[in-house]
């Protein structure tokens, strides 16, 4: 479930959406919450939207600041 969740949250810094990646964390969840499918679904929606939306500033912001070799 880590490996899940930290691969699903490296996509969505980027704004990357990938719904196979979604749709498997989702099932996982709701698997382990006890929560049916498509209220996780909507939950998790709501804060990959969010983080999302504020990728472009913080890839510019990383993007500033050039790693030298």
């Amino acid at each position: 479930m880590e490996d899940l969740l930290v691969s699903l949250a490296d996509k969505v810094w980027k704004a990357k959406r990938v719904p196979d990646l979604e749709e498997l964390n989702t099932a996982r969840l709701a698997a382990s919450s006890g929560q049916q499918p498509w209220e996780v679904f909507m939950a998790l929606d709501d804060v990959l939207d969010r983080i999302a939306a504020d990728a472009d500033g913080r890839l510019a912001f990383q993007a500033s600041y050039p790693v030298a070799a």
